[in-house]
Parts: structure tokens; sequence; C-alpha cells
């Protein structure tokens, strides 16, 4: 009878550890392209960053890479390893092929683009330079001189009503340890909510006085893609400095923007 019981509970107990096995081993890494990093991936119904993950993220996965808006096709990747000096705490994938005009990777069978993503001309995008005028006045610069560098239009949760991101940057500065009088870098989303425009800030630096000693980051769109399933899209932003840079995925919900995971390296 004991043995009949015993055998009955392990029958149990490796019945139900196939499906928790499996479990573990459904994540979807997201990489960027252009930097070889990890980015990160959601586990269990939250965004974990590269470190978390990179201890299941083995070598033969099979990656989507996509370019600004579209699929560029597939690539094998490696197991995830640390960049080391000078940093340890950020780990790279490395694609074969390379697919060097990508710009995201991610290991997924859903819909990655799920609605057209449409990258505006620069004299469209330039109409957005009021827009970039209001938010630098609100932050202390008081003669602003708006220089839109960018404008991609998509609808980002599947609503029917497109959004636009924006960017914006004015470097007078050396661009490595000095900013000038005005100098900024942003991105941010016109979303349009019950009739009403509203602004949410992606990312932000503004320089109202000249300093030194101060390295600035110029900060651009990637594009928008669904990385994690759910049917609507994260916008990805890319941020450059001095001997540096990193790469963002932002959630927009309603009015909210919340950044997810990031990664990067520089000295």
């Amino acid at each position: 009878m004991r043995l009949h019981l015993r055998a009955t509970l392990l029958a149990c107990v490796c019945t139900a550890a196939v499906p928790l096995a499996a479990a573990a081993q459904a994540i979807h890494p997201v990489l960027d392209v252009k930097g070889g990093y990890l980015l990160g991936a959601r586990v269990d119904g939250t965004w974990r960053d590269g470190q978390s993950v990179a201890p299941r993220v083995r070598a033969g996965r099979r990656y989507r890479v996509f370019g600004p808006a579209a699929e560029l096709g597939a690539s094998t990747g490696t197991r995830a390893e640390s960049l080391d000096v000078p940093c340890p705490e950020t780990f790279g994938v490395e694609l074969s092929p390379e697919r060097r005009a990508g710009e995201i990777a991610v290991d997924a069978a859903w819909n990655v683009v799920p609605r057209r993503v449409t990258r505006l001309s620069q004299a469209a995008a330039d109409g957005y330079r009021d827009a970039v005028r209001q938010i630098l006045v609100r932050h202390g610069i008081g003669t602003p001189v708006p220089r839109v560098t960018g404008a991609v239009r998509v609808d980002l949760d599947g609503d029917g009503t497109e959004e636009v991101i924006v960017s914006a940057h004015r470097q007078t500065g050396n661009g490595s340890f000095t900013v000038g009088s005005g100098d900024y870098s942003v991105v941010f989303v016109r979303k349009l909510v019950n009739g009403t425009v509203r602004t949410l800030m992606l990312e932000e630096e503004y320089h109202p006085r000249a300093r030194s000693e101060t390295t600035p980051n110029e900060f651009t769109i990637v594009g928008a893609y669904d990385l994690d399933g759910d049917g609507a899209s994260e916008v990805v932003t890319r941020s450059r400095y001095y001997e540096g840079g990193s790469t963002t995925i932002h959630r927009i919900r309603s009015l909210a923007a919340q950044k997810l995971v990031s990664a990067g390296c520089g000295a």
C-alpha cells in the first residue's frame, strides 16, 4: 500500500513538474541589435532586465530581427554573456547572421509590428516645433530654439487613434564635457485623449545655462514594437553620450509612461 501511494505521489510530482519546467523556459528575450545588448524579457507578467534573465538565455535561440518599421529576417543567438569591463552588469548576445540594418530582435511568434509605423518627413516633423518650444519654456529655457530630429506616427494601443512620437535635440557645447545655454534633448509622445492632445515625456534633459564638466545625452527614437505579445506596442529609445550610450523600452498606458528596462555601456 505504501509503495503504491509513493509511486502515485511521484507520478503526480513528475506530471506537475513538466508544465512548471515549460513555464520556466517561456521567456521571450529582447535584444538591441545595434548595441548587441540583452535588454530583458517579461517574466510572469513583469519585465526583468538583461542581467536578471541572462542565465536563461542560452545559445541557439531564434530571433526575429526588425528594422525601424518592418521585419528583416531571422538570426540565431549565442548565449548571453557579460560585456565585462567597463560594464559587467550589461549582457550581450551575438546574432548570426548579424543583420546590421536591424534595430530590435525578439524571440517571439506573435505580430511584433501589429500596426503601421510611419516615419514622418522632416517637413512634417517640423510641425511639432511649437510643442517642443512649449516644453522647453516650461523647463526654464527662456529663449528656446526648437529643433525636431524625428517623428513617428503609430497607433500604440490599437484604439484606432494614432499617437506621434517626437524627438528634438540641440547641442552647442562640445558634445563631451560642456553644454551650451539652451541645449536640450527630449523624446515625447503626443496622445489624443477625449479630444485633448496630451504630451507624455519619455526622455528629457534640459540645460538652461551653459556648464562645463557636464556630459550631455542625445535621445533618439528607435521605433514602436509589441515586445511582450500583449497587442500594445512599446516605444524604444536610445541615448548617446560621449563614450557611451543605452537603449530603453517604454510602456504607454492611458496617460502614464513607464520605463520598463534599459541596457547600455560607457566609460
